[in-house]
């Protein structure tokens, strides 16, 4: 069982909240509208956040 430190719980929502939001902005201004693109590089830090945090719990 993995176990889920509480910075990760909160990385969770706040990714799955950015990927819907990144999501809308792509369908509302196109995929290379640079709202569309910070939305995708703040997607990018949050996950690297989460793969950092889980590369900790195994090292």
């Amino acid at each position: 069982m993995k176990v889920i430190k509480p910075a990760e719980a909160k990385l969770n929502p706040a990714i799955i909240n950015k990927q819907k939001e990144m999501l809308e902005c792509a369908k509302r201004y196109g995929m290379t509208d640079r709202r569309t693109v910070l939305c995708s590089q703040q997607l990018d830090v949050l996950l690297n956040k989460q793969l950092k945090s889980s590369l900790s719990l195994t090292g």
